[in-house]
């Protein structure tokens, strides 16, 4: 039986978390992921965020992305798959017959030239968090 759970029953998690962080908040976060390694790239909305995720990825390269609502909503996924520019793992992953072309399927989502995904959560302290629960949002 599937059970619908109401996320926020009385609000309290959007009042808490359903508003965009400061400047000084984000600049703070951003230098913390910076001395963690990370490298930051900040747009300045969602199609700025298309153009610098796309141009990150050189033409023809094989690209597999994981489950993510915010590749779907930039419009990521799409380009990634439809545009012709780019070789899209996903659907020739998903077109392949599982008992007979279970190696190859294997291969083709260990080892893309480019993976993509999302994140659930930037902490201050310039940690991602990621959580999946079958891995497949994750990638090699």
């Amino acid at each position: 039986m599937i059970k619908e759970v109401e996320v926020d029953p009385d609000g309290s998690l959007t009042r808490r978390w359903g508003s965009r962080a400061d400047d000084v908040r984000v600049k703070r976060t951003m230098a913390a992921l910076e001395a963690n390694g990370i490298t930051v790239l900040r747009a300045s909305d969602a199609a700025a965020a298309k153009r610098i995720v796309l141009d990150l990825i050189p033409g023809a390269s094989p690209v597999h992305q994981g489950a993510s609502q915010t590749l779907d909503v930039l419009g990521i996924t799409y380009e990634i798959e439809k545009s012709g520019r780019y070789a899209a793992l996903r659907p020739r992953i998903w077109s392949m017959d599982r008992e007979t072309e279970a190696h190859e399927i294997r291969r083709l989502g260990a080892a893309p030239d480019v993976m993509l995904g999302s994140v659930h959560a930037v902490t201050e302290t310039g940690s991602l968090l990621a959580a999946s629960m079958s891995g497949s949002q994750l990638g090699p």
